[in-house]
């Protein structure tokens, strides 16, 4: 037995060596695979910090894009409200702009009407058809109540639609300019903005914008824009909604003029907006101050009003540059009625005029032709009764007609005492 196991040796003993030299590929292969062999503790250490790392720094999301503005808030102030009610507006007197919570909703609303309703082939908002404009009147009519045959208030809405119409252009010329429109208009093209209405108006904004009048035009608008040094902190919330959120709810008191002009060019964290606001400021307050020392010097007390007018008049003497015609711009007021619109002002002062000012009015002027009839009436009788008493009576009238009024009027005098 010892002899078989000691052969079996000599057999393994030879083969080995063999084996070596006839592997030496495998015996690399096997010591690399071996080198790559991670121990199980370490993997788990590995594991772990891999762990950590992420619940230490969170993966980022990419930012999400907002979407279309759907004004949700007046849809659910319209909801609860009583059947057949609708938001109203307030508007503030003497310009054009409406103020409160539902200025914003209605701000929302035209653009989302603008967006969807007004074509952009037409360069003026004028040049815009009536029947356009009447949709768009339609459109805000579902949520907003629209006092149609009040001229004032129309003039405000067809304001605000104007000045939204005006800035959606404005947007959609922006895109546009940075999708390389002036360097490559063709792609620019073909990169039309999401919300622009139809692939037609996107491609007739586009042969507008290309054409080289057009171009020269942007070109000379983007330079007067950049002249303006002293702009606002305002944002697109108008003076007047500014002043309306400024008012005291208790004394309903307003802002005086310097609070409001602080308001739009001053931040608590950022300061002034440039060093020309804040030099503006500063001589506005001189001007005032000089004002104020010569009506005490006159012996004139300074009230509120007063000190308020004082305001006024050195924000306009400041800041207002001389124009030889008014206007539709007002410093610190904003957007107000020009002359021609002055007719419309008697009705702008209440937030929503009574349609009974409207048929008072109305019944004022029925009656006033009710007594002109009468009157005409009256002296038709009595022509008829001086011809019938007097034959020679029409004859007299002519020659005092060629003579002058003033026989005619001393004719008709004595005539009536007679009567």
């Amino acid at each position: 037995m010892w002899k078989f196991v000691f052969l079996v040796m000599m057999v393994l003993t030879r083969t080995m060596p063999e084996e070596d030299s006839r592997g030496p590929t495998n015996q690399s292969v096997a010591i690399e695979s071996a080198s790559n062999i991670v121990p199980r503790s370490t993997r788990r250490r590995k594991r772990n910090a891999a762990t950590t790392t992420a619940v230490d720094q969170p993966q980022v999301e990419p930012p999400k894009r907002r979407g279309p503005n759907l004004n949700l808030s007046a849809t659910k102030d319209f909801e609860n409200l009583p059947e057949g009610s609708k938001i109203d507006l307030t508007m503030a007197g003497g310009t054009k702009g409406f103020v409160g919570k539902t200025a914003t909703q209605f701000a929302n609303e035209i653009g989302i009407v603008v967006c969807s309703v007004c074509p952009m082939n037409y360069h003026k908002w004028d040049s815009i058809p009536a029947d356009i404009k009447n949709l768009m009147y339609e459109k805000l009519q579902g949520k907003f109540n629209l006092l149609r045959t009040d001229k004032a208030f129309m003039g405000y809405v067809d304001n605000r639609l104007r000045r939204q119409w005006t800035r959606t252009r404005g947007e959609v010329s922006a895109h546009w300019k940075m999708n390389g429109g002036k360097t490559n208009p063709l792609l620019a093209r073909s990169m039309m903005k999401s919300n622009c209405r139809s692939l037609e108006d996107w491609n007739h904004l586009c042969d507008y914008w290309e054409l080289e009048s057009t171009r020269k035009y942007s070109d000379q608008m983007e330079l007067n824009r950049g002249k303006q040094v002293i702009a606002s902190r305002g944002g697109s919330r108008s003076i007047a909604n500014h002043v309306f959120h400024m008012t005291n709810r208790e004394t309903q008191t307003p802002p005086s003029p310097f609070e409001v002009y602080y308001k739009l060019h001053y931040n608590a964290k950022k300061g002034w907006l440039n060093d020309e606001a804040k030099s503006e400021y500063e001589n506005i307050i001189h001007h005032k101050e000089e004002a104020v020392a010569k009506l005490i010097s006159e012996g004139t007390t300074i009230t509120t009003t007063t000190d308020h007018e004082l305001e006024k008049e050195a924000i306009e003497s400041v800041c207002a540059k001389e124009k030889t015609t008014k206007s539709a711009w007002k410093v610190g007021v904003g957007p107000v009625f020009r002359k021609k619109d002055f007719w419309m002002t008697s009705e702008a002062g209440s937030s929503q005029p009574s349609s009974r000012e409207a048929e008072a009015l109305r019944n004022k002027v029925a009656l006033l032709e009710e007594k002109l009839k009468q009157s005409n009436e009256k002296s038709e009788k009595v022509l008829m009764f001086m011809s019938s008493k007097f034959p020679d009576f029409e004859s007299s009238i002519s020659a005092h007609m060629r003579g002058g009024a003033n026989d005619l009027d001393g004719q008709l005098n004595d005539n009536d005492s007679l009567i």
